[in-house]
């Protein structure tokens, strides 16, 4: 056990302890419970489903034309009875106009789209998990004030009990003082199943019973907004954006490349005529006759595409980065916020419990007013506590934006 001075020091080491310094008992931490979440395959399998088809598709644009095989058999009759004709060809086709290198590059851009998409699942899970975990930690405290809460009113009553004992109390007065404290109790249930639900709600998301947690309910203060910005720009929103852009602008290229593939094939021939046989080669070219309707239709499309894309990301980081000042500004303010309703509320409510304690026992302060003003704690103690944990979401939402994983 250890005594905090009243001085400017040991108040500011008392507001650490009460709101700021983790839980002491040790428990899972907020870096344990996001590798837990991402390390469960079944969390694997839903983040990275946009970075493994968008693998696939450009895998298979990276591999060459497919060629076809063909065998065939002529058999006559007639003047020429009993020929027959086997003929075996190889065809492949060859991109003669680029398209197929212009289509390889949309799936690879497609590619790098889908990692980034991931990677903006894998922030948004880490998010979602975060919050949980944060929704606990600020149940917990909530519970806790409300213990703290009701210990005082438990003074209170027993100095109504002693007064009213002595006969300078009423009864009315004591059974007022005991319906404060089953309403407070009431408060406190309701408290506690809100904490067994948000322990439940992470335990759900990590696969595992949730025993114990530490961890600082008030965030760090955000970064410099510049800084910030320049984050934003590296990060996998602003990669997929310019990715599908790129990937539209290589498939309108690929869509004014008219010329159709061209087919060339190489094989063998065998006949047989009235006990007659020989081999000879094959050689053959094909092309497709384009369709100038079906052309210019296609490109037209492809082009409105590229452009509707090029448009899009445009929109795109303007939003996020008019979302981002948004963010920016409401965590930098809720977190000053917090921390001055915090230092009101948890710095000297010791200081003025005692005092009003000693006034109602000199009876210079009325019961209602020693009611009120052990009300008046718990609820500065609470708004303190919820505005800590709005600060705490503004900084979640901060770093879901820039795609963080690792708080």
């Amino acid at each position: 056990m250890f005594l905090v001075s009243r001085g400017p020091i040991g108040h500011r080491i008392l507001l650490h302890f009460l709101l700021v310094a983790p839980l002491q008992a040790q428990g899972l931490s907020e870096t344990e419970a996001i590798q837990r979440a991402l390390a469960r395959p079944e969390w694997q399998a839903v983040t990275q489903l946009p970075a493994r088809q968008g693998e696939g598709a450009a895998k298979d644009a990276r591999a060459w034309l497919a060629p076809s095989l063909e065998w065939s058999r002529e058999r006559f009759t007639g003047i020429q009875p009993g020929k027959r004709e086997d003929t075996i060809i190889l065809t492949q086709g060859v991109d003669v106009s680029g398209r197929w290198l212009a289509k390889r590059e949309a799936a690879i851009k497609r590619e790098e789209a889908g990692k980034a998409d991931s990677q903006i699942r894998t922030a948004g899970l880490v998010a979602q998990v975060r919050e949980t975990f944060f929704d606990a930690i600020a149940a917990r405290e909530r519970v806790s004030r409300l213990d703290r809460s009701l210990a005082r009113l438990g003074k209170v009553q027993d100095q109504v009990d002693r007064l009213h004992t002595a006969g300078e109390m009423s009864g009315l007065e004591r059974g007022r003082v005991r319906r404060e404290v089953e309403l407070l109790k009431g408060r406190q249930a309701q408290e506690q199943t809100a904490l067994g639900r948000a322990e439940t709600q992470l335990g759900t998301l990590l696969g595992e019973k949730i025993a114990s947690l530490q961890g600082r309910l008030m965030p760090p203060p955000p970064g410099a907004l510049e800084q910030l910005l320049g984050h934003q720009q590296a990060g996998p929103g602003t990669a997929m954006t310019l990715a599908m852009e790129a990937a539209a602008q290589a498939d309108a290229k690929a869509a004014r490349r008219w010329m159709p593939d061209l087919q060339v094939g190489v094989g063998v021939k065998r006949w047989q005529e009235n006990g007659l046989s020989g081999n000879g080669s094959v050689l053959s070219l094909g092309l497709a006759l384009p369709m100038p309707g079906r052309v210019k239709g296609n490109q037209m499309k492809a082009e409105a595409e590229a452009r509707a894309a090029a448009a899009q990301a445009k929109l795109q980081r303007e939003r996020e980065v008019a979302e981002l000042r948004s963010v920016w500004e409401e965590a930098t303010t809720l977190r000053a916020s917090a921390e001055q309703m915090s230092r009101e509320a948890l710095l000297d409510s010791d200081k003025v419990e005692s005092a009003q304690e000693a006034a109602f026992a000199a009876g210079e302060m009325d019961l209602l007013a020693r009611l009120d003003g052990v009300r008046s704690l718990l609820e500065a103690e609470l708004a303190a506590l919820d505005q800590a944990q709005r600060a705490r979401r503004a900084c979640i939402a901060l770093d879901r934006l820039l795609g963080k994983v690792n708080p």
